[in-house]
């Protein structure tokens, strides 16, 4: 049995859907490779992206420094904070410090003084202790004078002093009755009593004389016209260096 044969027109077609077929074909195959150059590409670009972002350093975040509480001040030392009371300006040796054997130089002995006071006043005559005389009458600070108009009347000082048993005292003994029980002027004067006194040290030294201990011995007391009258015997010592 023989095939019909097929007639060229129907052969024809056949052909020219074969041709469109294997042409819609290449075109689907090439917009495939088109879309998968684009999508490789733009995997590339995001690896690009990505790797740039990996090496950009990344900023720190800021910080706020945290704000301490200031420093607490140390306490203060209470002594250090503010000068004591000014203390008498006379005697810086005391009995710890010289042996009651040391021996004492006698810087003068036997003088006689003849104080009267300036009267009702404040003001008082003045004594000078280093060279013994008087000096003058005065009102604010003295190592020694006397004032009123009335028996007994004052006797004030600024140094330190007190009253020994009489002039036959040491100069230790001063020192001592200074440390134990010390006098507190203005003194009322009687008749045979003997203060002693340590004079000033730094004024000693500005004046170029040296620091004494002195004996001052009430011998009398009168009144003349409303004005006291002392008479006074000094003895004094060189405070041993």
């Amino acid at each position: 049995m023989t095939d019909p044969q097929t007639p060229p027109q129907h052969r024809g077609y056949l052909l020219v859907i074969t041709l469109v077929v294997a042409a819609l074909s290449l075109v689907v195959g090439l917009a495939g490779v088109t879309l998968s150059a684009i999508a490789l590409g733009r995997s590339d670009e995001a690896a690009d992206l990505a790797k740039q972002a990996n090496d950009k350093p990344v900023a720190a975040a800021p910080t706020t420094e945290a704000t301490g509480e200031p420093p607490t001040p140390e306490p203060t030392d209470p002594a250090s904070a503010a000068p004591g009371p000014e203390q008498p300006s006379g005697a810086a040796t005391t009995p710890a410090d010289i042996s009651p054997t040391a021996d004492y130089t006698v810087s003068y002995q036997g003088e006689h003084l003849r104080v009267r006071s300036v009267g009702c006043g404040p003001d008082y005559m003045a004594v000078g202790l280093d060279e013994p005389r008087v000096a003058g009458a005065g009102r604010y600070s003295t190592e020694f004078g006397v004032l009123g108009c009335h028996a007994p009347g004052e006797i004030v000082t600024d140094l330190p002093m007190a009253t020994v048993s009489g002039p036959s005292a040491t100069p230790f003994d001063c020192l001592e009755t200074i440390r134990t029980d010390p006098g507190r002027s203005p003194v009322a004067p009687t008749r045979g009593m003997t203060l002693c006194l340590v004079t000033d040290q730094k004024k000693a030294i500005a004046n170029g004389v040296t620091q004494k201990i002195v004996f001052v011995t009430v011998d009398s007391i009168s009144v003349d016209r409303e004005t006291v009258v002392l008479n006074l015997t000094l003895k004094a010592w060189d405070m041993p260096q």
